[in-house]
């Protein structure tokens, strides 16, 4: 990366970080970032009375075959909440960014697209409870966006009561929660609250989604099924392993293996925060939060064997066409056969920075 380009994608009017990751395909990887803000950032924000959710973030594309100089793109979303980024092969390959939750005064979820042509901003998606009605084309929701990944090369999404749902094409969402009851508004004493924060599946036909409080469910492509699961606890993340296995991570990490009726605890958790993001790459699970970077194999959990670089970059993972994908607070780094590459420190390019503005570069 050049000065250049960082000054213009990662340090002009506020200094950025990884948000969000996502590999498109391996020439091509994708990136949400949020503004880190100074103190005195921080206090006109607060004096001015600005809602920190609705800060600048950033899109931006990394195409590792380029020239340096012309490898990084993008631009800025205004006034948008948080965003959930994904990936998808067909119909198009493309990346498409949603918002978390709606914003007012449209109260709907804004979607962007980028690849395979100009960049769009999509028909936005609309809740169930909206008087529009449930049929009403992108009334897919349930609540807010939580998790967006692929499927036999389908964008596929997951959120808040127990939403679940796939993107056909331009403007053209399917929902699949129609079918999985909702928790009562009145719930009796002790009763579990109902998910999704994350799902995952090796088909279309095979999908797990976990989230509230030991809320799992599978779905076989036509109908929902609960799945008994042995914690209460909040569930946070899920991978379906290449071993066949499913991967269910919770509160400070603690973490369970099985399929179907069957599991067990594999890990008992203790760390500050749990696993955001959980992949099968090579032939373990790979696990992040922002405090670090883990693998899970022969159902052993223990923190990830990498150069201290690479696991300063710890967050959030995305994993395709044969790419591990790592992006955080820090930086950006990516493993293929076997090997890390460093994309980008944020420190590496701030001290450069610094050395031009005291005349040293």
């Amino acid at each position: 990366m050049t000065l250049d380009e960082y000054k213009m994608f990662f340090h002009n009017t506020f200094r950025f970080w990884f948000r969000d990751c996502v590999v498109r395909d391996r020439n091509a990887f994708v990136f949400i970032t949020e503004p880190q803000l100074t103190d005195e950032q921080l206090k006109e924000e607060e004096s001015g009375g600005y809602n920190p959710d609705l800060r600048p973030k950033g899109r931006v594309t990394f195409l590792r075959e380029d020239e340096v100089g012309d490898q990084w793109s993008g631009g800025y979303f205004n006034g948008w909440e948080t965003i959930v980024l994904g990936s998808a092969l067909k119909p198009l390959n493309q990346s498409v960014s949603i918002e978390c939750t709606s914003v007012f005064p449209s109260m709907d979820n804004r979607v962007y697209v980028t690849g395979s042509g100009p960049a769009y901003e999509d028909r936005p998606l609309v809740t169930f409870s909206r008087e529009k009605g449930a049929q009403t084309q992108g009334a897919i929701l349930r609540g807010s966006i939580n998790r967006l990944k692929q499927l036999d090369g389908w964008l596929y999404g997951c959120g808040g009561g127990r939403t679940l749902f796939k993107r056909l094409d331009k403007g053209t969402w399917e929902s699949f929660s129609q079918d999985i009851p909702r928790v009562p508004k009145e719930r009796p004493v002790g009763s579990s609250e109902e998910g999704f924060e994350d799902f995952d599946g090796w088909s279309e036909s095979d999908i797990y989604a976990v989230g509230g409080y030991g809320d799992v469910w599978h779905f076989d492509g036509k109908g929902w099924r609960q799945i008994p699961f042995p914690t209460k606890e909040p569930l946070q993340s899920v991978c379906c392993g290449g071993d066949g296995q499913v991967y269910i991570s919770g509160y400070e990490g603690v973490t369970f293996v099985g399929r179907g009726d069957r599991w067990k605890k594999i890990f008992d958790g203790g760390i500050s925060l749990g696993f955001r993001d959980m992949v099968w790459y090579e032939d373990r699970v790979w696990c992040t939060s922002d405090y670090g970077l883990w693998t899970i194999h022969e159902e052993r959990v223990g923190v990830a064997d990498v150069p201290p670089t690479v696991a300063a970059c710890a967050g959030h993972l995305s994993v395709g066409d044969g790419v591990l994908l790592l992006a955080g607070y820090s930086g950006a780094a990516f493993r293929e056969h076997g090997a890390w590459q460093q994309i980008v420190s944020f420190h590496t390019m701030e001290t450069l920075l610094d050395a031009e503005a005291h005349g040293g570069g």
